[in-house]
C-alpha cells in the first residue's frame, strides 16, 4: 500500500472510531477498528523507515560521486599542468621554428591580444568616444546575507522580503 493510501485509511478509521455525535455511542466493532488502525500504523512506520533508508542511500551515493568528481578533477588538473610543462619544453627546444616530431609537428602562428595597462583611462576613453559596446559591466548582485540582517532589523526594502520556510533534515 502506498503512503498516501495508508494515511487515508488511517484517517478513515479515526472517523469510524469517533462516537456518534447525537447519541454518544461508541462503535460496536471498536476493538477490530483499533487493531486495524495499529496494523496500518505499523505498515506506515515500515514505509517511513524504507523512505528514510532511500534518502540515506541517496546521500551516500551523492557523497561517493562528489569524491569521485574531485578525484577526476584533480587528475585532470595534473594532466593539464603536465601538458603545459611539456609544451613549454617543446617551445623552448624548437625556438620558434616549425618542427616535425614524427607523430606530430610543432607549428607557430602569430597572435595578438589586448593588454590592459590602465583600466580607468581605457574605460574613460571608450565612453568619451561613445563606444559603450566595448565595455562590459557586470550585473549587480544582492548580498543576501547582509540584506537578511537589514530586513530582520525592520528595514523595508522594495523588491525584497523574508520568507519563513521549514527545512526537513534526516540524520
Amino acid at each position: 500500500m502506498k503512503l498516501y493510501e495508508l494515511n487515508d485509511e488511517i484517517q478513515r478509521l479515526f472517523w469510524l472510531l469517533e462516537p456518534d455525535p447525537e447519541t454518544g455511542e461508541i462503535p460496536d466493532n471498536e476493538e477490530e477498528l483499533i487493531e486495524e488502525l495499529h496494523a496500518l500504523q505499523m505498515e506506515r512506520s515500515r514505509v517511513m523507515e524504507y523512505l528514510a533508508k532511500l534518502v540515506l542511500n541517496s546521500r551516500a551515493e551523492q557523497n561517493a560521486l562528489k569524491t569521485e568528481e574531485q578525484r577526476l578533477r584533480d587528475r585532470r588538473c595534473k594532466l593539464e599542468h603536465q601538458e603545459e610543462r611539456l609544451m613549454h619544453i617543446l617551445d623552448r627546444e624548437c625556438n620558434g621554428e616549425t618542427t616535425d616530431c614524427g607523430v606530430a609537428s610543432v607549428r607557430y602562428r602569430a597572435t595578438t591580444k589586448v593588454n590592459v595597462t590602465n583600466l580607468t583611462k581605457a574605460v574613460n576613453w571608450l565612453r568619451r568616444h561613445k563606444r559603450q559596446d566595448c565595455i562590459r559591466v557586470h550585473d549587480p548582485e544582492v548580498d543576501k546575507t547582509m540584506v537578511r540582517a537589514l530586513l530582520k532589523e525592520g528595514a523595508k526594502i522594495p523588491g525584497l522580503t523574508l520568507l519563513q520556510e521549514r527545512s526537513c533534515s534526516l540524520k
